[in-house]
């Protein structure tokens, strides 16, 4: 289904805040509230709504993120499948897509620590290791990320996760809050006091705190891309003499860049993946012919991958 300015600004208004309620909604774009809530099923039902979420700052929690690409051998699509849900059940992936390119599968894991994240790895590798060909792993070291200017072109603010900042202490209810928000950040509050057996104003009040104490970041929409009909891909970028102003060019670059979603400054076997997402692969390589123009002197060599789908997105998987 094709958008229409509506849709597109409704799309555009949940994804900087998804709480926002239908007549809230309305009132910005001029229309009724029943003609919004019609318009938001409606982009549900046709599946251009992969799902609402929580960003939350897992830095600030003591984690790092780990980024896993596979190559597969010897399997069928039904191993695949056992692997993809594999990866989506774990208690720390917050990313897992299928992939295009010189890998299959990406999964990125939240851990505290390398010892724990290797646990992680092992206890896949001990079950599936002879279906993996090759395997690499990075760790992020930064990556900020920034609302989809292309809907309406507008730049939007971004958040940046990898920095270091004191670990936040969180308590039970704060985990039980933070899960039944992470995956349905439209949830209602008197939804959440019933599911977690909590008063309303308790509920109110810690969510206030988690977003005041730099926890919570905002609460998000993800878009079926697919069905959008854009495409999605990663850049990435293996580099020479990257030093902080050249790192800092680049990120002003990608920044100001319409069609870019994410910069990960990365450790590991490439340095740099930046995410598109454009109508098709000529746009794309129009995108990749400016970026190695303006930096042929960091850029050593580059690779694409396209991600086919997107199989789990859950910033809060514990």
């Amino acid at each position: 289904m094709k958008l229409d300015i509506k849709d597109k600004r409704i799309l555009q208004l949940l994804e900087e805040n998804a709480r926002l309620s239908n007549s809230q909604i309305a009132r910005k774009i001029k229309l009724s509230k029943p003609a919004v809530e019609y318009r938001i099923k409606r982009l549900q039902k046709n599946n251009q709504i992969f799902k609402f979420f929580t960003t939350i700052n897992f830095t600030k929690l003591g984690y790092s993120q780990y980024k896993i690409y596979f190559k597969f051998q010897n399997t069928s699509l039904e191993e695949e499948r056992k692997i993809i849900n594999y990866w989506i059940k774990d208690f720390n992936s917050i990313w897992v897509a299928q992939i295009r390119g010189r890998w299959d599968l990406a999964v990125s894991v939240l851990a505290t620590s390398n010892f724990e994240f290797g646990k992680t790895l092992n206890h896949f590798m001990n079950k599936f290791s002879k279906f993996i060909l090759e395997k690499d792993i990075l760790l992020t070291e930064y990556s900020p990320l920034y609302s989809r200017r292309h809907i309406d072109n507008q730049i939007h603010e971004t958040f940046k996760y990898g920095k270091p900042e004191e670990v936040y202490k969180i308590d039970e209810t704060d985990q039980r809050i933070l899960k039944a928000i992470s995956n349905n950040s439209r949830i209602q509050i008197l939804s959440l006091s019933e599911q977690l057996k909590l008063s309303r104003d308790i509920i109110s009040y810690r969510l206030k705190k988690l977003q005041k104490e730099n926890i919570i970041i905002g609460f998000n929409l993800y878009p079926n891309l697919n069905e959008l009909g854009l495409k999605h891909y990663k850049v990435i970028l293996r580099t020479k003499n990257f030093d902080e102003e050249n790192e800092k060019q680049l990120g002003l670059f990608i920044t100001s860049h319409k069609k870019a979603t994410q910069f990960l400054k990365l450790i590991g076997s490439w340095d740099v993946e930046i995410e598109f997402e454009t109508e098709n692969e000529d746009e794309l390589y129009k995108i990749l012919n400016e970026l190695r123009n303006k930096f042929s002197n960091i850029i050593r060599d580059f690779d694409i991958i396209r991600i086919v789908k997107t199989e789990k997105y859950d910033y809060f998987p514990f």
